[in-house]
């Protein structure tokens, strides 16, 4: 395996075929896509692009890859699980190793209590008694730093520069390695999301989107929870096609359906970009109840279609979006949305526009290709 100038280590997940189009756009023909993936088809990417291979998680290709980076500069990690920490420490220390933060791996590296509230944490587990002092448990052992805290730590440490565009992600990074370089990076573009393709609807307060995926850190029980205590009485559309156990998604879905009923309405299954948009679209309410950044594409549309955004007071983001100017709001809002400002909302769409445009990457793409 002869690897080129630059090598990206990528999952199969949603906007790395963007990517790609943005490399070869900016550095052409310089660029190794490796897609690791135990499974047997991709399922998120298309891309057809020759210098694009499809690995395994085992340690044999691992190694093939570090024999292959012989005329390899910089490895660019799109996201990274633990499992990668010995490969990672086997790279050789003349190539730089740039991350591209995704979000999870950061919050991988700090306990987890304080992200998921009591009750979305309690729908993790059997509800009863024994349930109960299990989630107790967990939660009380949360605050410890495990071994899993420790490698994603070690991992950030042997990174040489954290890409992002979000300000709390790179303070994540120097929290655990104070050397770590910035490079701006969204993976987010007007060009080849076709942002300004969507359309702007007249605000529809009988429609709102809750959350972005089946993780507990979507806080979905305590939304619910605080729609039913406000009785709001339009249809909630709850994103579940990914992330989560069965057992919390199910608890999830009995609550939604026995609060609200058939206005309850549940998406299991993925969905193309296109008709997901589609959906957010419908919404005039987008109500992400993250602790942590988390949906940041989804909230970036929704600013763009003139949406009324909730985000929770500690969601990272809210400080980004707060220095770009935009309107967003907590969920105290939901008790007297007749009082929103709605006209103050298309203010959004021009901000975001003049913010994701593709030109911010390009000295991203100029960084590696000269390290």
């Amino acid at each position: 395996m002869q690897l080129k100038r630059v090598v990206n280590i990528m999952p199969d997940d949603k906007f790395l075929d963007y990517y790609i189009e943005m490399s070869e756009r900016f550095i052409p023909d310089e660029s190794s896509y490796l897609v690791i993936t135990d499974n047997e088809q991709l399922r998120f990417i298309k891309s057809q692009h020759p210098s694009l291979m499809v690995l395994s998680k085992s340690d044999a290709n691992y190694r093939q890859i570090t024999a292959g980076l012989i005329a390899t500069r910089v490895v660019v990690f799109h996201s990274f699980k633990n499992g990668m920490h010995s490969f990672i420490q086997e790279i050789p220390a003349r190539i730089k190793r740039v991350w591209l933060f995704w979000g999870f791996e950061g919050y991988n590296a700090m306990p987890k209590t304080g992200l998921i509230d009591w009750h979305s944490n309690y729908a993790m587990y059997n509800p009863s008694l024994i349930g109960g002092v299990r989630c107790l448990y967990h939660r009380f052992k949360g605050k410890r730093i495990t071994k899993d805290n420790q490698i994603s730590r070690d991992i950030i440490k042997q990174m040489d520069y954290c890409a992002t565009w979000v300000a709390s992600d790179f303070r994540i990074a120097t929290r655990f390695n104070p050397a770590i370089e910035n490079l701006y990076f969204n993976y987010y573009t007007n060009e080849l999301m076709q942002m300004d393709q969507l359309p702007v609807k007249q605000v529809n307060f009988d429609r709102l989107l809750l959350g972005n995926s089946g993780d507990p850190t979507n806080n979905h029980i305590e939304a619910l929870r605080y729609l039913d205590k406000v009785k709001f009485k339009g249809e909630i559309i709850c994103a579940l096609s990914y992330g989560g156990t069965k057992r919390y998604v199910d608890r999830v879905i009995e609550l939604g359906m026995k609060f609200f009923g058939s206005r309850f309405i549940a998406l299991k299954t993925f969905m193309p970009l296109n008709e997901y948009q589609a959906i957010i679209n419908s919404c005039g309410i987008i109500w992400m109840n993250h602790k942590r950044q988390q949906a940041a594409g989804n909230l970036l549309v929704s600013f763009l279609s003139n949406k009324i955004i909730i985000m929770d007071r500690d969601n990272p983001l809210k400080h980004t979006f707060k220095d770009w100017g935009l309107v967003f709001f907590n969920k105290n809002i939901l008790k007297n949305l007749n009082e929103i400002p709605v006209a103050n909302l298309a203010e959004n769409r021009k901000i975001v526009l003049n913010k994701v445009g593709i030109q911010y990457n390009a000295d991203f793409f100029r960084v590696i290709n000269n390290l």
